[in-house]
């Protein structure tokens, strides 16, 4: 560093105050996490294997109207994480519609 500037710690910690290095970071780690959360669903998706899941259902009518139902479900392991979009239609009381829709991740524990 013949010709350069000298080291200034207070011009270094000066930098952590100003706003658009903050905004550029964040602005690369939501970019970052927006592309790993793609690659997550499309590795979900097409690469991991599935578990199938065995369920059996019994269902026992007895007298009297009672009717007991047997299920035996075979257990999740693990946090399941599924990103989902779903479309609805809607009719209100005065007549109103419309047409709606929600994105999001839905996690199952």
């Amino acid at each position: 560093m013949a010709d350069g500037e000298k080291f200034s710690l207070l011009k270094f910690l000066g930098s952590f105050a100003q706003v658009l290095p903050w905004v550029k970071t964040l602005r690369y780690a939501a970019g970052i996490a927006l592309v790993g959360f793609v690659g997550l669903t499309i590795y979900r998706a097409f690469f991991m294997p599935t578990q199938t899941t065995k369920q059996e259902t019994h269902i026992i009518a007895q007298s009297g109207a009672q009717v007991t139902v047997d299920q035996k479900k075979q257990e999740k392991s693990g946090i399941e994480v599924s990103p989902f979009v779903e479309g609805y239609g809607f009719a209100e009381s005065d007549n109103r519609k419309g047409v709606g829709g929600k994105a999001g991740v839905r996690v199952e524990f």
